[in-house]
């Protein structure tokens, strides 16, 4: 592979995500897949190299699952993906990811998720996302005050020593339209994440959030959201629709 700068990729592939891209699932801060990617394309010219090292299965002995038919209790399988990254100058990274194998639910959607993990882990141990899921995160999940310990070691997430995050105080219809505008002229990321917390289930407010967003990205965020509070919002959708032509014309 033909060399690169490796300060200027270095500084790159550990620029913080605009907050809008950092989602939570589980009480973890992740930045999804596609995201990741993008930015290991755009950071090194896309001169980078990722591989399939090892696809393994095993008994997974923390899982305890039980036959509702037989009343036997099983150690379910698990798919593990294991992969090198290289990035020329920067040297090979190696990233594991795990998928438990459930029946009926097919060995591709395994794969492919196993095959994600393993390349974001991969990924991170270049720096990518790095601080923003391991630290600033948990600063800022615990509202806001000085960051927790992170008692589980390097690499480990302190989700489980955080303080949550206290419920949004109710505000107007205005008041909630004008903040949002605040947050999309001061870039504020985490003004805007607070109020999707604040939108709760009102169409309205979450079609302010829609026609706010700036790109694609962002957008992809808010229509996350939605689906994560299970929300159905016929009217909401078709907003999103036109905001996604809007942004993509």
């Amino acid at each position: 592979m033909e060399s690169i700068d490796v300060a200027e990729v270095t500084a790159r592939l550990t620029e913080p995500f605009p907050v809008e891209h950092i989602d939570f699932k589980n009480g973890l801060a992740y930045v999804p897949q596609e995201l990741v990617r993008d930015r290991l394309i755009s950071a090194t010219g896309n001169r980078f190299d990722w591989t399939i090292d090892q696809v393994l299965f095993r008994d997974d002995g923390v899982t305890r699952r039980t036959d509702r038919a037989t009343g036997e209790t099983r150690r379910p399988l698990s798919m593990l993906v294991i992969g090198t990254l290289t990035i020329p100058g920067l040297g090979s990274r190696a990233g594991i990811g795990a998928h438990p194998l459930d029946e009926g639910a097919g060995e591709d959607a395994a794969y492919k998720s196993a095959e994600s993990d393993a390349f974001k882990r991969a990924a991170m141990a270049f720096g990518v996302g790095l601080r923003q899921l391991y630290i600033e995160k948990a600063a800022s999940a615990g509202g806001g005050g000085r960051a927790p310990v992170n008692r589980r070691g390097p690499g480990r997430s302190t989700a489980s020593v955080t303080t949550p995050a206290r419920q949004p105080e109710p505000i107007s219809d205005d008041v909630f339209r004008a903040q949002v505008q605040q947050a999309i002229a001061s870039k504020d990321g985490e003004l805007f994440r607070r109020m999707a917390d604040v939108a709760g289930t009102g169409a309205e407010r979450w079609k302010v959030l829609v026609q706010a967003t700036e790109t694609v990205p962002a957008l992809d965020w808010v229509t996350r959201q939605i689906e994560r509070r299970n929300l159905s919002l016929a009217d909401v959708n078709k907003v999103i629709e036109r905001q996604r032509t809007k942004l993509a014309a």
